[in-house]
């Protein structure tokens, strides 16, 4: 099969695992012309893509590409890229929107407070469901680095989220809200 045919090959059957990979982290207007830009980088370096576990190694490409797009769009800012997703998303239906909604912010306040490393180790594992080895060589480190990586980048997501909560709780008593109990009784709007 020739180079072009290989590449071909390649390209029909990771272009949507790349274009979800890009979509997840520019502005949807973007998404489409950051991914072009990762295959043509992959049709560059294609005599350096390894002829197994192809994935990984394409996401180590986007995640450049992206970081190259990223650092080039100096009016790009994290409220931008909140309002892409908010556009993005869509809300179930449930007994208390209002509870979703703080829900999303809080976690939304927690990841924003993340470095960029931490959110793309998290991102590589939850969005990308990569196992651990393939995150590894996206992020072009090794296994036992990206695991320790994973482990912190999780303790941190999870002690932004319960300081986002004290936070809340603490607003919640100054503010008087009717969903804050006393001293006496428990908070009945915080499910833990």
């Amino acid at each position: 099969m020739g180079e072009e045919n290989e590449f071909r090959a390649v390209y029909v059957r990771h272009h949507t695992a790349v274009y979800r990979y890009v979509r997840r982290r520019v502005l949807a207007d973007d998404a489409a012309d950051v991914t072009a830009e990762v295959f043509t980088t992959v049709w560059r370096r294609f005599g350096d893509l390894p002829r197994e576990r192809v994935l990984p190694w394409l996401y180590g490409v986007a995640r450049n590409t992206v970081a190259n797009h990223l650092r080039a769009q100096e009016t790009a800012s994290a409220a931008a890229v909140a309002v892409a997703v908010d556009k993005s998303a869509t809300v179930a239906v449930a007994r208390d929107v209002g509870d979703q909604v703080a829900a999303r912010d809080a976690v939304r306040r927690a990841w924003s407070g993340l470095s960029a490393t931490d959110r793309e180790v998290l991102a590589l594992i939850g969005w990308e469901a990569l196992p651990v080895r393939d995150a590894a060589r996206a992020m072009e480190c090794s296994t036992a680095v990206f695991s320790m990586r994973l482990l912190r980048a999780r303790q941190r997501l999870r002690k932004a989220l319960d300081d986002l909560d004290d936070l809340d709780d603490l607003d919640d008593l100054e503010n008087g809200s009717p969903w804050t109990g006393t001293a006496d009784t428990p908070k009945v709007g915080v499910v833990r």
